[in-house]
């Protein structure tokens, strides 16, 4: 078997949720991919398999990066097609939770499978050792679990299980494809009963519905207490059940009842009788359209438990609990939550007790060490932190005295002790720099060698993380509290931005303010750092930390900027804009009057000036700079993205211009640029040298107007936002990494910034009255406002050129001054102050 080992051709036995979207996940990663399912019993023998790629288009959220992506899944059958399996390298199995039924697919399919093959189950809980005794046993060293989370395209999470007899290289090689083509972050799981983070997932969500029914609190309030303040997902643990379903979740807990008898919370893997209530009434959750929830209207509705009856949902968390929740620090969190008298609060460390006791006496028989216990939790369930992450942080001594005195105080869910190894005198957590905790270390049996069988040996030791290769390309991987983490050397560093390096010659620029956002010190940050980069590297890169890339301009300033020290500014503001007759190329009559009026709005135009000025530099730049984009990039986030070289978006990339929501145009070269990549095209396609750029221009007038943002990176290529050029990377902890490469390639061809474009074909006033007209439309039907129609005009303007004939030749400056003239021109609007006042106030924007 040799080390270089390609996964060119994959299979997905079972079309179902699961399958169709597994096969899904790997045409977003340009795996070729057959999907099988039984035949149909009559027509198309492909009937069934077609009927799911139909509804994979109708999932939301889409489980493909490209609608177009669907038709690159191949549909097979069991009867016709399983000789296709022959030149298959990885078939997944993805059917129904059976064990009867999977024994006898495996008996059916295995004469197909190549010998080089890797053959594993997506089961969310069965046993593999036990699934692997119906695979033959020459086979069975290229047999394993690998499960993923639903949704498979968006869950970071898979867990991969060896069988007694599965080939450790075999584990690495699918480790390493799972990692870098998937995207994905693996965790070596035991063979048990619903593997690690299923087990602990559904553990805390049992012992959530348990603490609730003790401190008789209702489903939505629990929801309002277990949600953001805790670092979990919005939808929290009721709502989650509804959106797994009732039925997904009975299944699981059932498997827990069925084997894990000796488990001292046994009698806690029940499901109570109102659960089994709405089952059995059909009411599953999201899929049925009601669960413990039900949406009536506009309004949310809940299960009230006395009553069996939906009310509507009006949760409120007490004041003193909610001050508590706020707080950042575990350590005073769940220290006030233990010592505050209120039922919600007690709640809520009685569910943090159980489930740290719980975890503690797991950990040994689940997992190999604490990192893969916490990643689990945190990447399967979209936890911020990790169960013993959270312990750690809060002070892990303190809080296993807790736990103890509760534990005798028979306040906990079960009698049993907690381990030796959590009260160690000199232990402080399990998560350091050098490594987790592991309760145990696996030695080779005698004679076996490396690659054999291995025993555990209680050897209580740190486990650093895997070596495997494709983990160099992570050059920051997620983090544990914990650990250490330092980002490189730095060259400058002010309270928005640092400029910082790893010793290679790239630069990379990450932000500091929240949300990534551009406020006047960004842009001085983005100008020196080109500066920089210019003088001592080979190529700079912005990259943040963390998502998002930038959600684009600092409203709040900007509306400081406005409104200082004047109240009255707006009007004098309108008043000198209806004087004021603008030369588009200058607007130089405009700053007069403006000054005249008040010595503040230049402060405005010349920070869009200055925006515009950042974009051009970085599109110039001597050294090629590269946006790393991951996350949102939005307004002023998106056009810095596409002036930049190269773009290196991870696939989970939403992008877009969408500052028509605050009332204004791209300013910041936005509109230029896609105007100009209108251009190009349509010279690149004239004929007879006349050049009609409107064809290639509507498609980009339709994206800024209608404000849309991409639902991945793939559709931000077809938006035009990426080019052919731009890469996509599918693990986001590969991004830097990627970055760094592209950067280095470009410099190695002595990089020089592309010449300045002084001929832009613009569509002029005919492109300006065709795109009105479509407008006007739009507004008698209702699709848009009278001041979205009112932007979209100044939108039009701007990208067709102004007023000068269809096919005139301008240069990049004059779209600029357009730009910065419209946008003036709006924000001296009360409707667009009035968008951006919504949007500063409530976070979303406001259709006036």
């Amino acid at each position: 078997m040799s080390s270089h080992f390609h996964i060119r051709k994959v299979a997905v036995l079972g079309a179902g949720v699961m399958g169709a979207q597994i096969a899904a996940h790997m045409v977003n990663a340009c795996v070729e991919t057959l999907l099988f399912e039984l035949p149909a019993k009559e027509g198309d023998p492909d009937g069934n398999v077609n009927k799911a790629l139909d509804g994979l288009k109708k999932l939301d959220p889409a489980p493909v990066a490209s609608p177009a992506k669907i038709t690159f899944i191949q549909a097979a059958n069991y009867e016709q097609h399983l000789e296709k399996l022959r030149e298959c390298d990885l078939v997944i199995e993805a059917i129904a939770e059976r064990m009867d039924y999977k024994s006898d697919l495996y008996r059916r399919v295995a004469p197909y499978i190549s010998e080089h093959a890797i053959f594993a189950s997506n089961t969310s809980g069965l046993s593999i050792n036990q699934l692997a005794q119906a695979f033959p046993e020459h086979l069975r060293h290229r047999f394993c679990g690998v499960h993923f989370f639903n949704p498979p395209r968006y869950m970071h999470l898979v867990e991969l299980v060896a069988c007694t007899d599965t080939a450790p290289l075999l584990l690495d090689q699918l480790e390493t494809f799972l990692v870098s083509t998937l995207g994905k972050g693996v965790v070596r799981a035991q063979d048990t009963p619903n593997f690690i983070a299923n087990r602990i997932g559904v553990f805390s969500m049992l012992a959530t519905k348990h603490h609730a029914q003790v401190f008789n609190l209702g489903f939505d309030t629990v929801d309002a207490l277990t949600g953001r303040y805790l670092g979990r997902p919005k939808s929290a643990t009721f709502r989650t059940l509804d959106i797994v379903g009732l039925d997904v979740f009975a299944h699981v807990v059932n498997t827990m009842r069925e084997n894990l008898t000796d488990d001292p919370w046994h009698k806690h893997f029940e499901l109570p009788s109102w659960f089994g209530y709405l089952v059995d009434q059909g009411s599953l959750g999201q899929k049925t359209r009601r669960g413990i929830y039900q949406k009536i209207g506009r309004e949310i509705h809940v299960l009230d438990l006395h009553t069996r009856e939906y009310r509507l949902s009006d949760a409120r968390v007490d004041d003193g609990v909610k001050d508590i929740l706020r707080e950042r620090d575990w350590a005073k969190k769940l220290a006030g939550l233990r010592g505050h008298p209120h039922s919600q609060a007690q709640f809520l460390w009685a569910v943090f007790r159980d489930v740290f006791h719980y975890c503690a006496l797991n950990l040994e028989e689940i997992a190999d060490n604490a990192r893969d216990f916490d990643f689990a939790v945190r990447w399967g369930f979209g936890w911020d932190n990790g169960p013993f992450e959270i312990w750690q942080a809060a002070g892990w001594q303190q809080v296993a005295g807790w736990i103890n005195a509760d534990i005798t105080a028979g306040r906990a869910m079960a009698a049993i002790p907690l381990p030796a190894w959590v009260t160690e005198a000199d232990r402080t957590g399990v998560h350091t720099p050098q490594g987790s905790f592991a309760p145990f270390t696996l030695t080779p049996l005698p004679h076996e060698g490396e690659g054999g069988a291995q025993r555990k040996e209680r050897v209580s030791q740190y486990q650093p993380r895997s070596t495997l290769p494709v983990y160099r390309r992570q050059l920051f991987p997620d983090a544990l509290i914990g650990e250490t983490r330092r980002y490189g050397e730095t060259v400058f560093e002010t309270d928005e931005v640092r400029m910082w390096h790893m010793n290679d010659g790239v630069a990379i620029l990450s932000f500091k303010s929240k949300m990534h956002t551009v406020s006047n010190e960004v842009l001085d940050g983005i100008l020196r750092a080109v500066d920089e980069a210019e003088a001592h590297f080979t190529a700079l890169i912005l990259w943040q930390t963390e998502p998002p890339f930038s959600v684009g301009a600092n409203l709040l300033q900007l509306m400081q900027g406005v409104q200082e020290p004047d109240a009255g500014l707006f009007g004098k503001l309108k008043q000198a804009a209806s004087r004021v007759k603008y030369t588009v190329a200058g607007g130089g009559g405009l700053n007069e009057v403006l000054n005249a009026a008040t010595g503040n709005v230049p402060k405005v135009e010349a920070v869009v000036a200055k925006f515009q000025q950042v974009s051009q530099r970085l599109k110039y730049a001597l050294v090629p700079t590269i946006a790393a984009v991951d996350g949102l990039a939005l307004g002023g986030g998106c056009e810095f993205s596409i002036h930049c070289t190269r773009i290196v978006a991870t696939l989970e990339s939403y992008i877009g211009l969408v500052e028509v929501g605050v009332g204004v145009l791209p300013a910041g070269g936005g509109c230029k640029e896609m105007a100009q990549r209108a251009s190009l095209e349509a010279q690149r396609f004239a004929n007879d040298n006349r050049i009609d750029v409107f064809p290639y221009l509507r498609r980009y007038f339709q994206n800024i107007a209608l404000g849309e943002v991409s639902k991945s990176a793939e559709l931000a290529r077809e938006m035009g936002y990426l080019r052919a050029s731009d890469r996509i990377v599918l693990n986001r902890f590969e991004l830097l990494h990627v970055a760094k490469q592209e950067a280095m390639t470009l410099a190695a061809t002595a990089y020089r910034p592309p010449l300045h474009q002084r001929q832009i074909a613009v569509a002029g006033r005919t492109g300006i009255a065709t795109l009105t007209a479509a407008m006007i439309n739009m507004k008698e039907g209702g699709f848009i406002s009278e001041h979205d129609y009112v932007i979209g005009c100044r939108i039009a303007e701007t990208m067709c050129g102004g007023d000068v004939d269809a096919g005139s030749l301008v240069d990049e400056q004059w779209l600029l001054d357009l730009e910065r003239k419209n946008f003036m021109e709006l924000l001296a609007t009360d409707k667009t102050q009035a968008r951006i006042e919504h949007m500063l106030k409530h976070g979303k924007p406001l259709r006036n």
